[in-house]
């Protein structure tokens, strides 16, 4: 499965683990400027790394660097998260001349899908893999780290590894789970039961939570470390993909009762800006002459060549909704209009940085407990929390235009506020319609050859290939 990274390596003799561990302290040089790691020769590398805090602490620091700056997965960019699944949804439409990148947009991607591949199942464990390394660090270290240091990396590294399995298990459905760096146990892993993986997920998510601080201390107040509340948030939507309604909204308690750290913010023009109010835990940009590559792909200077938003999501809005006219920008070419997202403002500009890419923030907590509380039958406590979002929004209030709402209107309502609210954001419409069913129902009418199988990705052949234990493929490819 992983063995892509590990080939070479082993034909050198020498220990994945190692090796990872030093590219992982070399990022973090090359993108934070963090201390730097010069091991002798003759002693491992890991060692080296672990030996005091402040160099295994740039360990963890370089696997959010490598996240933001790598292309694909979580890095913003047109190969990551929130385009492909975008396109694979009805937020948004493809330019592409490149069949492996439109293959999301049309919902005909092949197991030979280069894009899938590289971009999203290898960059989603090679991050798993990082954690994995620092746990194992952690666990070969002599002594050198300070009980909280070893606490705080335990915690992050949980949290990283569960943040990427659960979205490799929701766009992959069974999937390999990965505890370990050992590539001689890692190459011939097999796929196993979504809830097999979720039980990981929950665990890994519930000693974050007990590890981690309950402020960002760590990051000299910035909110781009995970901390008690990131896990936390994951927890939640954890809960709430899982159907755990009562779970999902105590967790999601927790995070709304913080009045200290999160509040919404009235100007939703606020709410993307580095270390908002509104922000749980956002990744910090690193590449020169940039902010987020959100804002660099999204904003439309010329006729797209990448994407733009499909009519169907921009004629969703509601009239007067202010996302609408704050969150989407237009760039007109003759008569053609062409609307792009535009909750990242700036396209370019050099650091400092007034723009960090969001991760998790306040609003999905309101809207995991309003359907948390309406599936558990508390509507008026999920009407008061949908409307907490409308009422930011500019819109009218269920409470006061649908007094006598009933529950399947009620879910209804609050997809179509995660709908406008979480666009574009981490393949929240995405995951959305296939946890609720409502993929075909909602994509067979505005897409070509829809088919239910398209709701799950291919695992990519090439995997497959290199670890035949990966076998049965998903249905329809």
């Amino acid at each position: 499965m992983i063995h892509r990274y590990t080939t070479s390596i082993m034909n050198q003799g020498i220990r994945l683990s190692r090796v990872m561990i030093y590219l992982i302290g070399m990022i973090a040089i090359s993108c934070e400027q963090f201390v730097s790691i010069d091991p002798p020769r003759t002693q491992i590398v890991s060692e080296a790394v672990f030996q005091d805090d402040q160099s295994a602490l740039s360990a963890i620091k370089g696997i959010y660097s490598a996240m933001i700056s790598t292309t694909g997965f979580a890095d913003g960019g047109g190969s990551s998260l929130c385009v492909l699944t975008g396109m694979s949804a009805d937020e948004l439409i493809s330019y592409s001349t490149s069949p492996d990148y439109n293959g999301f947009y049309t919902n005909t991607l092949t197991a030979g899908n280069t894009v899938l591949q590289g971009n999203l199942w290898a960059l989603g464990y090679k991050y798993i893999f990082y954690a994995n390394t620092i746990l194992e660090g952690l666990q070969n270290s002599k002594g050198g780290l300070s009980q909280p240091t070893v606490a705080q990396l335990e915690g992050e590294a949980k949290f990283v590894r569960a943040f990427c399995h659960f979205y490799l298990v929701n766009l992959f459905g069974d999937v390999p789970l990965v505890t370990s760096p050992d590539y001689r146990v890692n190459k011939d892993a097999s796929r196993i039961k979504e809830g097999s993986v979720y039980d990981q997920i929950i665990s890994d998510l519930k000693d974050a939570q007990r590890l981690l601080p309950s402020d960002y201390s760590v990051s000299t107040g910035e909110r781009i470390r995970p901390n008690t509340w990131a896990a936390t948030a994951m927890l939640a939507r954890v809960y709430l993909y899982q159907k755990n309604w009562a779970e999902a909204e105590s967790e999601a308690t927790k995070i709304i009762s913080n009045t200290g750290l999160f509040q919404l913010s009235t100007d939703l023009n606020q709410v993307f800006l580095k270390n908002s109010s509104e922000a749980i835990w956002q990744l910090k940009p690193v590449d020169p002459g940039l902010n987020t590559r959100e804002g660099n792909l999204f904003i439309l200077k010329s006729i797209p060549n990448n994407v733009s938003l499909t009519n169907d999501f921009i004629t969703s809005f509601e009239s007067n909704d202010n996302r609408f006219t704050n969150w989407v920008g237009s760039y007109n070419s003759g008569a053609t209009v062409y609307y792009y997202p535009y909750k990242y403002k700036i396209f370019t500009g050099n650091a400092p940085f007034n723009e960090y890419s969001m991760v998790l923030r306040l609003a999905e907590q309101y809207l995991i407990r309003a359907e948390a509380r309406a599936q558990s039958g508390n509507l008026a406590g999920a009407v008061a929390d949908t409307d907490v979002i409308r009422s930011r929004a500019g819109l009218p209030l269920i409470s006061t235009i649908e007094p006598g709402v009933s529950k399947n209107e009620l879910l209804l309502s609050i997809e179509q506020e995660r709908k406008v609210e979480l666009f574009t954001e981490w393949g929240h419409r995405w995951l959305d319609l296939k946890r609720t069913d409502r993929a075909t129902p909602v994509l067979s009418l505005i897409k070509n050859d829809w088919q239910p199988d398209d709701a799950l990705y291919a695992i990519p052949q090439v995997e497959i290939n290199n670890d035949p234990n990966l076998n049965p493929q998903n249905p329809g490819y």
